[in-house]
């Protein structure tokens, strides 16, 4: 059966100023009550009872207090115009009129306006045609994409969506298995935007999916949903930070796996160092790998602690690699300012290597290893010609070479003058014009030193060293003011080497004027060198005789007839007195055939003659 619907008088009206219904429409409702002079205050009444019997998050959603639409009244409504419209619930039922929140009307009405209380059972309408019955506002859009921001799909789960859930719960999965185990790399960012991307989408959709929902029509069985509207929202905006603060945690996690990682990075670097030996070339590879690792960890994780410790490890790194001593530091140095190392080392090992290179090769000039010294001084003067060391370098040798000469004479002489006559090859071996005129000092005072030496060592009858330390006047200073004497010098050590009972007789330095004339014929085939020693010391040489022969061992010797326009001879005036002789043979002083050293004496000019043997 279909009433139609009573029109109360407006809330706060009394009842007389409202008719007990609309003009031509008859009431049905029957009054139990007398009259009552009282002022009508039902319809606020029964508007509390409806609201007492509906709950209040079945009004409310999230800011907004209700979900109203204008009621919408059959045909017969529409004809009458002049009676005042009834009003409604949030759910479309008349205000003094209880009902449930299916929209079915139950409870009393309220009585007329002159009668009492009356009884009054009233059936809703059956959805006549061209009214619209919206349900309760169980499921927000709002509230729908913000649970389905948490990521757990909690959206499609209070909308009932299970399908939709199933997948957002698979997206949520699929980046869990990415981003675990976690490592010491974050995962690519492409999959946080992915995902963050699907999160928006299922928010998107929620929020449809609960519009479609919320404007459907009235229906049996109104769609059902997990939580109350309140209760929704309440889950809503506190799942809200779940993806952010599992995002944090993750970023946190991460960073210290990443930490962890990179401490073990280090410590396996300076554990490889500490099995390095002090000499860099055998390591030179263990040493870079560790420098990389360095270097890597202040490059791609600058703000790690890890990267914090590197500039102390890099800098023990150098102080191990260049070792204990000066020259050891040469490789270490010149290694890392190559243009190929990468960081902080390149630049610190380009400023250090020229003083590097000077503390190297003034050491091992010090040292006499000239071998050394020249290659790291050259490279310093000819690669690093401005830097400091190159332009202090001349003044640093200038001072060795001083302190070389001021020793000479020291401990016999022998020794400092061998190292004198090494200094001053080293020092004009040098292709700096600067460095190689340092020599020259050094040049004039060796050949003294040199002679000195052979004459000690001489009056000690070590005849080999004399002849070594005058031999090195004659090859390396033959312009020296000692080349003459030592050359004279020489001829006595020769002699008294072969002879030892020669004695040692050193040379006068200045010799008496020659008063005896001795001519020497050469009956040889050979050329001849005859030298001697007494009042004067020195050699004669002889050109060889073309038509000459071998003398026989079983034959007789030549007569020396002591005058031969056809035999070679050479002429000497020397002191009278007593002479050794003997022959010399490519600078090798050597006794005569079966009699070794001859000792003649000189009182009067006259002649000799010498001949070979057959061999």
């Amino acid at each position: 059966m279909s009433t139609e619907k009573t029109s109360p008088a407006p809330a706060g009206r009394p009842a007389d100023d409202a008719p007990a219904s609309a003009p031509g429409t008859p009431s049905e409702a029957t009054s139990r009550a007398g009259s009552d002079t009282r002022p009508d205050t039902r319809p606020d009444t029964m508007l509390d009872a409806v609201l007492g019997a509906v709950p209040d998050d079945r009004l409310e959603g999230p800011g907004e207090e209700s979900d109203e639409v204008p009621p919408h009244g059959s045909a017969d409504d529409q004809g009458d115009r002049s009676a005042p419209l009834p009003e409604e619930t949030s759910a479309g039922v008349p205000a003094d009129i209880p009902a449930d929140l299916s929209g079915h009307v139950t409870g009393d009405a309220p009585s007329g306006a002159a009668g009492g209380a009356t009884e009054t059972t009233v059936e809703a309408p059956d959805n006549p045609a061209g009214t619209a019955v919206v349900p309760a506002p169980a499921a927000r859009p709002l509230t729908a994409a913000l649970l389905n921001l948490s990521g757990l799909g909690l959206g499609y789960l209070h909308l009932r969506a299970w399908v939709r859930l199933v997948v957002a719960l698979a997206a949520t999965s699929g980046l869990v298995w990415v981003a675990l185990p976690i490592g010491r790399e974050p995962i690519a960012v492409w999959w946080a935007l992915g995902y963050l991307g699907a999160l928006l989408l299922f928010a998107v959709d929620g929020a449809l999916l609960a519009r479609r929902r919320v404007r459907r029509v009235a229906e049996p069985t109104p769609p059902r949903t997990v939580w109350s509207p309140r209760a929704a929202r309440r889950v809503a905006w506190a799942t809200l930070a779940v993806v952010p603060l599992l995002a944090t945690a993750y970023v946190v996690t991460q960073n210290e796996v990443l930490e962890q990682y990179l401490a073990h990075d280090l410590v396996q670097a300076q554990e490889d160092l500490d099995a390095a030996g002090t000499v860099f070339p055998p390591y030179e590879k263990l040493y870079d790998n560790a420098y990389a690792t360095y270097v890597r960890t202040t490059t791609e994780h600058p703000g790690s602690r890890a990267a914090e410790r590197v500039p102390g490890l890099v800098e023990d790194l150098y102080d191990q690699a260049k070792g204990t001593g000066p020259c050891n530091a040469v490789a270490a140095v010149r290694h890392f300012a190559e243009d190929g190392v990468a960081g902080p080392l390149r630049a610190t090992a380009q400023d250090e290597l020229p003083k590097a290179l000077s503390e190297c090769g003034l050491l091992s000039t010090k040292q006499g290893v000239f071998a050394t010294a020249r290659p790291m001084l050259d490279e310093l003067l000819a690669e690093h010609p401005t830097s400091d060391p190159a332009q202090e370098l001349p003044g640093e040798l200038a001072a060795w070479r001083d302190d070389v000469i001021a020793g000479l004479g020291r401990m016999g002489g022998c020794t400092d003058t061998r190292r004198a006559a090494e200094s001053t090859a080293y020092l004009a071996g040098f292709d700096s014009a600067e460095v190689s005129a340092l020599a020259d000092k050094a040049r004039a005072k060796v050949p003294a030193g040199l002679v000195k030496c052979a004459v000690r060592m001489f009056e000690g009858e070590q005849h080999t060293t004399a002849l070594t330390n005058l031999d090195a006047v004659a090859d390396s200073y033959p312009r020296s003011d000692q080349a003459e004497y030592a050359e004279r010098l020489a001829i006595a050590v020769g002699i008294a080497s072969v002879d030892p009972d020669a004695g040692v007789k050193l040379p006068a330095r200045d010799e008496p004027d020659g008063t005896v004339t001795i001519t020497y014929y050469n009956y040889s085939p050979e050329p001849f060198e005859l030298v001697y020693s007494g009042p004067a010391t020195g050699s004669v040489q002889i050109d060889a005789c073309d038509d000459c022969e071998p003398v026989t061992r079983d034959g007789d010797a030549p007569v020396c007839s002591g005058y031969s326009l056809t035999h070679p001879s050479t002429t000497v005036t020397l002191p009278a007195g007593t002479y050794l002789t003997a022959t010399r043979h490519d600078g090798v002083v050597a006794g005569w055939y079966e009699e070794g050293v001859t000792k003649e004496t000189f009182t009067a000019s006259g002649s000799f003659c010498t001949w070979t043997y057959e061999r």
